[in-house]
């Protein structure tokens, strides 16, 4: 029987905001990795886009009122989508592919961490839901340019 991923919603805001200081990271090394200048300009935009939802989400993070942040949030599959997250910042070939699905996972997981967080802060789920927008059209522009 899988453990039961229990978070409370600082821990949840804590993975989310290391998630997106691993995002931006990764998408700085790919574009020092690419020869071709659009897509280095292209994954530097994405870098630097990720830092400030970094950024908008832990200001939107400090302002959610404590007393409903302690309940436990669970049915995320957390542990799995970061398993994927990680596994695809790990690999050393920079496969287009795989960033693709990396923004594919990203999505889903600011979809749904936004559906669970919505009665605790409004503010936070509302941002979380345009980062998922926000990935989606990544990853449309990055299927646009296979």
């Amino acid at each position: 029987m899988a453990s039961k991923e229990e978070y409370t919603f600082g821990q949840l805001m804590g993975i989310i905001t290391d998630i997106q200081e691993k995002i931006s990271n990764f998408y700085e090394k790919a574009a020092n990795k690419m020869e071709k200048t659009s897509l280095k300009e292209l994954f530097l935009s994405f870098s630097k886009k990720t830092l400030h939802q970094k950024d908008m989400l832990t200001e939107k993070r400090r302002r959610t009122v404590t007393e409903m942040t302690l309940e436990p949030l669970t049915g995320l599959r957390l542990n799995e989508k970061l398993t994927q997250i990680d596994n695809i910042i790990k690999d050393e070939q920079l496969v287009f592919d795989k960033i693709i699905e990396l923004e594919e996972i990203l999505s889903e997981l600011y979809r749904d961490v936004s559906k669970k967080i919505a009665y605790i802060s409004a503010d936070v789920s509302y941002l979380l839901d345009n980062f998922s927008r926000e990935h989606r059209k990544r990853k449309r522009k990055l299927e646009s340019l296979r």
